[in-house]
This record gives structure tokens, sequence and C-alpha cells, in this order.
């Protein structure tokens, strides 16, 4: 890993702790809507880190940090109904993430 990558991996770790800290908040975790769990200021620094940190998010969806689906589609500008399907809407977090990282995948062959 060089300089830049652990420079990148530090902030994502930072945010990733501020986001997690944010999300814990009871109204929150009562919440079953995904937006409600994006649309606070450390999702959105996690977003402005770019196509660099889009490694370290699918390791977190590959975790089971599922709310963070939405962050690949904004970094990568994907279009997730052409993953996911134009179905989306019945389909849960979970398996929203299963189909993206399927996808993430595949671009690295």
């Amino acid at each position: 890993m060089n300089d830049e990558d652990k420079k990148i991996q530090k902030k994502f770790d930072a945010l990733f702790t501020e986001w997690e800290k944010v999300i814990r908040n009871p109204k929150i975790q009562l919440s079953s809507r995904p937006k409600d769990y994006i649309n606070n200021e450390p999702y959105r620094e996690i977003v402005k880190l770019g196509k660099d940190a889009l490694p370290l998010i699918m390791k977190k969806l590959e975790e089971g940090v599922f709310f963070l689906n939405q962050a690949v589609a904004d970094i990568s500008g994907i279009k997730t109904e052409e993953i996911i399907g134009k179905d989306s809407r019945f389909l849960g977090e979970k398996e929203k993430s299963r189909l993206l990282l399927k996808w993430w995948k595949s671009q690295k062959q």
C-alpha cells in the first residue's frame, strides 16, 4: 500500500467511524428508509473521497454494511437499476449489496 492509499484508508476509516456514530442514533436505527442512513455529513464526505474509496466501501458491503450501497452509485456514476434491475424497490438492501458486489467483481476481470 502506497502513501496515498494509506492516506485514503485513514480518512475513510475516520469518516466511517463518524458515520457509524450518526447512524446509531435511535431515531435512525428505528427507520427502515435507507435515505435516513445517508442524509448526513460523514456519508457525504465518504462519497467525496471518490473512486479511491470504492474498494474500501466494497469491503464494507462484504462485511454486511449495506447502507453504503448508495455510495457505490454516487461515486461510480452507475445506474443501479442497470445492475440491480428495474424492480429494485422490491429488493432489500442486503440483496442489493450482493448484486453490487457481483458487479464490482465483474469489473475487475
